[in-house]
């Protein structure tokens, strides 16, 4: 168990070491990593981990190829949440605090941290139609790259080294993330979306009062048996598939990325 250090500290050159199944490829910084990746997912690569090698922030997206239809495959999202979660648990310290915010936020001790985001070949009938491909990024906030923003944005926003863990390298992030993705996703498949809802609500935070990009107060009811999210707006509940809610709430990356 880490406790404050890695016990194999990582340099920002230094190539992960993933699971078999996958394998990695790095950008150079300031690449639009989730781009790339979704044009090697088109192009039929399958199980690449695309990273930056920005040292201040984790910059990745693992492409894959789903065998379930569209409305189901929506679940790596959640997936991919609970691997990051989990990724950030096991190695920073237990004051760091996980959770989640609909669609695709993280925060530590209610600080936005990092976002989740996804986007996949798109299909006629998503009900019954199964995507060419999809792909999966995750933008964790190590450390702030600009120390000039005002008390605003600093109250609103943090890192790992601003909540104690920033001894945490993007390289041991990255290993880690992919590890407990794999490991997700073989609980998935043996047991279905259950256990990836239910820990991905255990970390919901309690505000649930959302702001859309227009400016409006939407509440966030909980996500349903396939994924999408039941959102409450003038007392009517609807439910919103993820593409959908990347939309309404927009689906840009960290701002710290260079």
């Amino acid at each position: 168990m880490n406790l404050y250090y890695e016990d194999v500290p990582a340099t920002d050159n230094e190539a992960p070491q993933l699971p078999p199944l996958l394998r990695s490829e790095a950008m150079e910084a300031g690449t639009d990593v989730l781009a790339k990746a979704i044009s090697r997912a088109a192009a039929g690569e399958v199980g690449l981990v695309c990273y930056s090698q920005a040292a201040h922030v984790l910059d990745m997206a693992i492409t894959l190829a789903p065998e379930v239809p569209a409305a189901r495959a929506q679940q790596m999202h959640y997936t991919m949440m609970n691997a990051v979660g989990d990724a950030i648990g096991a190695l920073a310290p237990p004051e760091v605090g996980v959770r989640y915010s609909f669609p695709g936020n993280i925060l530590f001790n209610r600080g936005h941290a990092g976002i989740v985001r996804m986007a996949m070949a798109p299909t006629n009938n998503p009900a019954s139609d199964i995507p060419d491909w999809l792909v999966v990024s995750a933008q964790v906030r190590l450390a702030f790259a600009d120390t000039n923003h005002d008390t605003e944005y600093r109250m609103a926003n943090t890192s790992l080294a601003e909540e104690g863990g920033g001894f945490i390298s993007r390289t041991r992030l990255l290993e880690s993330s992919c590890r407990h993705f794999l490991v997700w996703v073989h609980q998935w498949e043996e047991e279905g979306f259950r256990p990836v809802h239910e820990k991905w609500l255990n970390r919901i935070e309690d505000d649930k009062t959302l702001t859309s990009q227009n400016g409006g107060q939407i509440t966030f009811v909980g996500i349903d048996d396939e994924g999408a999210g039941l959102l409450s707006e003038g007392g009517a509940v609807r439910a919103i598939p993820l593409a959908e809610a990347s939309e309404l709430f927009g689906r840009a990356g960290l701002a710290e990325l260079e």
